[in-house]
């Protein structure tokens, strides 16, 4: 951990800017051969060579650069392109192609582990790596600070190889095109788990001194949590789309576009059955692994005792026993139509109105609800947590096993598809001058969204001892996390759970799936709405041409994408609807270009330098994307232990927008939002 680097208004931060060399070349070759009149051929073959180093591990969000990553990425990219003209009217396209790449990281910096340290594990394979820290304060530290190898080293591999050909016919008024888009895919990648271990130290933990940087000193850990191993995973996949699509040409004035594109998707699988899933359906109570809560009976607080249920409960081995190749079972037919209109209204040449409507399925990235997201899963590789530990070597215990997380994913393939729809009115107002108004408009359905299966359930507002406006104080309410008081009165019925797990108890004993820790689930429940209203503006004259664009909209969704952690409750979605990360209400675009007249037609030398200028330039005005406050004073502080997302939204109190007057945050600068307008929440909400 350095020391801090310079002083901003009297309070020392570290700050650093590190430059880090980039090496990257490129090496093309290209082939083209007229086999005949009618037929031509085609070949490229590109090698990427990208060599870089980022100043902290990479994807792992240390707060230093201490550890840097070291990342070389070749790819090879081969395309073969073939084109027949079979007659005056038919036109043939087939094209062959195989990509992939090899990334390898590796970590530079402060990351081995001493061969005579002391400290413990829950397996006796570190990798040779120091342990990942996460020191979390009630706003001390700049709030907290993370430092770590993380899963580096690391490499994978992702060969695809693609098939597409197209075919075109015109027959009479009508443009006709069908063909074919074929897929096959591999990711061979290493799991990303930290055998190493992650040390997490939190202010409000049970063993907590108050001040989490100080139980980082003295061993007093708030949770531990360490991998088993990190094997290779081979995952495959394949896609075929044949589509139809006519261009008819009803009339000089109208044009109707028919297409129709079917998406044949199959199913991620690992090849060697290496993925596991947890299904909630298959966990049966009766065999659910026992908690020794106390540690009277293994001497471990928390750990699961020996010969009593079973710690895989409810997890399927995909392809294996029944289970579908990837623990889902397929649908393979997704029937994607699509519509669209152009018309000139009168005739003229000067007004075009145009409409469309269409469907687009999405296979998504091995990021979402498939078999690559069961990489690292038990039993292959167990991920136990242990909480509340008193000391480095007080971790683990005899081969004792703790409670497991587990990943699910859906057990029936649903895929995401987006509606999509435009209507456009287009006018020559005046001569070389065009305008477009534009209602744009798209519909996602099935999107990927992750939740907390395993997140204890919030407290009911009648049952909250807390008043409005009353925070959680550590000292006066958690003194005694397994006891804990508001205003002074001991916590009972249904938010003594909560309480308890919000003062830093250990909360795996209290969760509904009895026996394991977070249950991450990716699931097709995500919603999102995108409108705009759109305008643009082009005009050629002479020797200028000048756009201007005006896009106002609004993107609305539950969340931003698979990793979005804004959400608070895993039981009530909706609650996360609104507006979406990446939102942005207002964007002005104005393009120019301006061949400059002077110098023409001179000849010589004065036309050849001082002729022939052109100015041009993009000027683009945007309004920002908005920002989620979350409470980071005390995490927790519904008391649900939902380690998939945020805890808990801060209270706002005030107008965020009535932004002080002048008011400014020394060597940052002025205020853009008004901070007292948020503040922590009521306890247990």
């Amino acid at each position: 951990i350095p020391a801090a680097t310079t002083t901003i208004g009297g309070v020392p931060y570290f700050n650093a800017s590190p430059a880090e060399p980039t090496n990257w070349r490129e090496e093309l070759f290209r082939i083209d051969y007229n086999v005949t009149q009618k037929v031509r051929a085609s070949f490229r073959y590109i090698h990427d060579s990208w060599d870089t180093i980022t100043p902290t591990a990479l994807w792992g969000g240390g707060s230093f650069p201490n550890i840097q990553t070291h990342f070389v990425g070749p790819g090879v990219s081969m395309v073969a392109h073939l084109t027949a003209e079979i007659s005056p009217t038919m036109l043939n396209e087939f094209v062959a192609s195989y990509t992939t790449d090899h990334i390898t990281l590796t970590n530079t910096g402060n990351w081995q582990r001493p061969s005579g340290m002391t400290m413990t594990g829950l397996f006796s394979n570190f990798g040779g790596k120091l342990p990942d820290i996460n020191v979390a304060t009630n706003g001390a530290y700049g709030g907290g600070f993370s430092s770590g190898a993380y899963y580096i080293p690391w490499n994978n591999s992702n060969p695809t190889y693609t098939l597409r050909d197209n075919m075109s016919k015109i027959v009479g008024k009508h443009n006709l095109q069908w063909g074919f888009y074929f897929v096959a895919a591999q990711k061979n990648e290493m799991s990303s788990p930290d055998v190493q271990g992650d040390l997490n130290f939190d202010s409000n933990s049970g063993v907590s001194t108050g001040n989490a940087f100080a139980d980082l000193l003295m061993g007093r850990i708030a949770s531990f949590s360490q991998a088993s191993g990190q094997p290779k995973y081979y995952n495959r996949y394949k896609i075929f789309e044949p589509f139809f699509q006519d261009d008819w040409r009803i009339t000089p004035r109208l044009t109707l576009n028919l297409g129709l594109r079917m998406s044949l998707f199959g199913t991620y699988r690992e090849r060697y059955h290496q993925a596991y899933n947890w299904e909630p359906g298959k966990y049966d109570l009766a065999n659910a692994p026992q908690l020794d809560v106390d540690g009277t009976i293994t001497g471990q607080a928390g750990a699961l005792i020996p010969g009593i249920g079973s710690p895989y409960d409810g997890i399927v081995q995909c392809g294996v026993g029944g289970s579908p190749a990837g623990c889902m079972k397929g649908h393979l037919f997704n029937p994607a139509p699509r519509v669209g209109f152009a018309w000139d209204p009168t005739g003229t040449g000067k007004w075009a109105i145009r409409g469309a409507y269409g469907i687009f399925f999405e296979h998504t990235n091995g990021n979402e609800g498939n078999s690559e997201s069961l990489e690292a899963s038990p039993p292959l590789v167990i991920t136990p947590n242990q909480y509340n530990i008193t000391s480095y070597t007080s971790i683990g215990g005899g081969g004792l096993l703790f409670p497991l997380s587990v990943v699910s994913v859906p057990t029936k393939a649903i895929w995401p598809y987006m509606q999509q729809w435009h209507l456009d009115i287009q006018h020559e107002i005046a001569a070389n001058t065009v305008g477009v108004l534009s209602y744009v408009g798209s519909k996602g359905t099935h999107l990927t969204l992750q939740r907390n299966l395993n997140q204890l359930h919030p407290v009911p507002a009648s049952a909250n001892p807390f008043s409005p406006g009353q925070t959680i104080t550590n000292n006066a309410d958690c003194s005694d996390p397994l006891n804990p008081l508001v205003n002074g009165v001991p916590v009972t019925g249904a938010a003594l759970p909560n309480m308890q797990v919000a003062c830093g108890a250990d909360p795996n004993p209290l969760r509904p799936y009895l026996g394991f820790g977070d249950a991450t689930a990716l699931e097709p429940q995500a919603n999102s709405s995108y409108n705009a209203l759109q305008a643009s503006l082009r005009r050629n004259a002479g020797g200028l041409q000048l756009s201007v664009a005006y896009t106002y909209s609004h993107s609305i969704d539950d969340s931003s994408d698979r990793y979005d952690g804004t959400f608070v409750d895993s039981y009530n979605l909706a609650r996360t609807r609104a507006s979406s990360n990446f939102d942005q209400r207002h964007m002005l675009n104005i393009s120019y270009v301006y061949n400059l007249p002077f110098f023409k037609g001179v000849g010589g030398l004065r036309e050849n330098l001082l002729g022939g200028w052109v100015f041009s330039g993009i000027t683009t005005w945007q309004t920002g994307t908005p920002f989620t406050v979350v409470n980071g004073f005390y995490g927790d502080n519904a008391g649900v232990a939902n380690g998939v997302g945020s805890g808990s939204y801060a209270d706002m109190v005030g107008d965020p927008y009535a932004v002080p007057s002048g008011q400014t945050i020394p060597g940052v600068g002025s205020l853009l939002y008004n901070p007292a307008a948020f503040t922590e929440p009521t306890g247990l909400t």
